[in-house]
Parts: C-alpha cells; sequence; structure tokens
C-alpha cells in the first residue's frame, strides 16, 4: 500500500513539535471555519473532543475529532495521536468508520470521520436490557469481522466496549468500530506494552502494568479477544462478568477471570454462547482461543458467514455504480482514465473519541 504525502512528510519530521503536528496534515488552513462549521459536542477523550460539523462546499455532516495542539507539546500524547492517525489512514472496512482527512491549524488539528448517527451499542443494550441469541450473533460476527480486519494488519484496538460501538443509523442494526486512540501496531519481537483500555473490558495480562510501569507482561492481539469475551457476555445478559464497588476488587476478579452465568439472566441462553465466552476469558493468552478459531465456532460461524455476504451484495452494486460512471468519464475524458489506472489506490481509515 503506497503510502500517503503526509506519512512521507511525518518519516522525514521527526523534528520539533509543530514540524511533527504538520506532517499528521493533509490540510492546513489558518481556521478550520473555511471549511467546516463545527456544530454540538458528541463526546470527549482523553485530551480531545468530538463534535459535529458540516463540510460547507460538501454540505455534508461530518464528526471532527478535535486535539488542542498545546497538549501535543506532551511526548506521549503526540506519540499517540501520530499512532493513531497512522493506523487510520490504513483502514477501510464495512465495520470501522471512515476517515475523509487530517486538517491542521494553529491551535488545533482536526481529525474529520463519518458521522455515525445511530448511538452506542451501550445504550441499545440499556434499551433493551439484552438481546436474544440470534440477534447477538449478528452483531458480535460484525465486531468480529472489523478486529479480523485489523488483527490481519497487526493492529490491536486495545479499548473494545460498547461504547467504541456505533449503530450508522437509528432505524439499522449496522454497526462500526470506532475509537482508535489506544491502538497500537504489534510484531511478534517488539510486543505491546503499558496500562490503556477500561478495566472492565482490559485482559489480564494488560493489568500486569497496572502496578508496574516497567516490568509488565508483553502482549498482543489476545487481548482484543478476551475484550470480545467481556463484550459478548454484556450484549447477552446486559450485565458485567466483573463487578465491584471498589476497583481493586474489580482488577483482581478480572486478573482471576472469576465470574459466573447467573441463573436469572442466563437460563435461556446456549451452552455454545456461553463456552464462546468461556473459552475467551482465559487468563492464559496462550490458552485463549484464537480469532480463526472463534470465527469458525459453532455459534459464531453462521452469522459470520451471512454478514460477508450480506457486504458482498451492498459492495456489487457499488461497484458496479463505480465502473459505469468511470466508462462514461473514459468515453468523454481520456486522460481521466489514464490518471485513474496509473494512480496508487487510494486509502482511508477511521477513529474516534
Amino acid at each position: 500500500m503506497a503510502a500517503s504525502a503526509a506519512d512521507v512528510e511525518l518519516q522525514a519530521a521527526g523534528g520539533d513539535t509543530d514540524t511533527r503536528i504538520k506532517a499528521l496534515a493533509d490540510v492546513k488552513v489558518d481556521n478550520i471555519a473555511t471549511i467546516y462549521t463545527l456544530g454540538d459536542e458528541l463526546g470527549r477523550g482523553r485530551f480531545s473532543v468530538v463534535q459535529s460539523a458540516i463540510h460547507l462546499k460538501e454540505n455534508s455532516r461530518y464528526a471532527i475529532k478535535v486535539v488542542e495542539n498545546d497538549s501535543l507539546s506532551d511526548e506521549e500524547n503526540l506519540e499517540a495521536l501520530e499512532t493513531e492517525i497512522k493506523i487510520l489512514r490504513q483502514l477501510k472496512h464495512p465495520h470501522i468508520v471512515n476517515l475523509k482527512e487530517v486538517v491542521t491549524a494553529a491551535d488545533n488539528t482536526y481529525i474529520v470521520m463519518e458521522l455515525l448517527s445511530g448511538g452506542e451499542l451501550f445504550n441499545r443494550i440499556v434499551d433493551k436490557g439484552s438481546y436474544q441469541e440470534k440477534e447477538a450473533a449478528d452483531l458480535f460476527a460484525q465486531i468480529l469481522l472489523s478486529l479480523e480486519y485489523l488483527h490481519s494488519r497487526n493492529i490491536v484496538h486495545r479499548d473494545v466496549k460498547p461504547e467504541n460501538i456505533l449503530f450508522v443509523s437509528s432505524e439499522s442494526s449496522d454497526m462500526k468500530l470506532i475509537d482508535f486512540g489506544y491502538a497500537g501496531l504489534w510484531a511478534a519481537d517488539k510486543q505491546l506494552t503499558g496500562l490503556c483500555g477500561t478495566p472492565d473490558y482490559v485482559a489480564p495480562e494488560v493489568l500486569t502494568w497496572y502496578e508496574d510501569d516497567d516490568n509488565g507482561t508483553p502482549y498482543g492481539k489476545g487481548s482484543d479477544l478476551w475484550s470480545l469475551g467481556v463484550l459478548l457476555y454484556v450484549i447477552l445478559s446486559g450485565c458485567s462478568p466483573f463487578s465491584a464497588d471498589e476497583e481493586e476488587q474489580l482488577l483482581k476478579q478480572v486478573a482471576e477471570a472469576k465470574y459466573e452465568f447467573f441463573e436469572n439472566e442466563w437460563k435461556n441462553v446456549s451452552a455454545e454462547a456461553k463456552d464462546v465466552i468461556q473459552r475467551l476469558l482465559v487468563v492464559d493468552p496462550a490458552k485463549r482461543m484464537t480469532m480463526p478459531e472463534l470465527l469458525e465456532h459453532a455459534w459464531c460461524k453462521d452469522a459470520v458467514e451471512q454478514c460477508k455476504t450480506r457486504k458482498a451484495q451492498t459492495a456489487q452494486p457499488a461497484a458496479a455504480s463505480s465502473r459505469s460512471e468511470e466508462t462514461a468519464a473514459a468515453a468523454t475524458n481520456p486522460v481521466v482514465a489514464s490518471d485513474k489506472a496509473e494512480s496508487a489506490p487510494s486509502c482511508s481509515g477511521c477513529a474516534i473519541l
């Protein structure tokens, strides 16, 4: 995959903070108001705010993550943003929110994403109480496929939870994974380190960094699989598997994988669904179910295949329409057709909170 101009500039920059911030940009402006009108606040992250926005020329709505450049004087924050944007530019998947562009100005850096208007999976679980298995399997399959895609690119999300899964619209059951602020790039010879994520969903190996910033256990893609186990438990029961009044107690439960299937919430749930959770919530990541095993599990397999089929059917008309437009363009403008044939494939990605 060809590197974007911004990525090339970022690699070359390596210098002072201002230069590195400018190197993140697809577009540089004095004032974001020349391109977008910013609207209501949609959420907050560690050092950012997400707002709705309207692109002035397109009259299209987006979500924009606004990062104060002053916060990037902290090297850790700047490195995290550089990693996040590097990851986002690699991604294009039907169940991952899309990145439009990165805009920098004097005061802020703006990450412009598609606007997902259907709300969080968290809120739907609160409204419903829990999901029946068939619907739960469909929802779970969408997230599985998004994570399979990430892991195939050696990207670990590190914060999979219902708040980071948004529905495309209020009428739709189609979901997309968001928020790559904690995401990391994994390699066999350079595994991930450090404490990040949300206590209820974080894997035991990640928790080893809780009290020791230097000597925790390096980890990888398996940490996302643990989070998937917690997520499925929540979808099917409306409750967290780990719950305590004190954080120390909660973290101890997680570290020991100490949870139960309470009769009240689980009496109508199949043994196959419980088996998925039991094989994911395993303390030792080497004994935890892998992504290929999960995709082939009897409870997941049909839902995953159906999800793939639906997306393939949706993609075909769009591809046919695109080919028709390119054919028409070639007939009236051969230069355009030639440019398309020679240009590197474009990449878009995603991101948020």
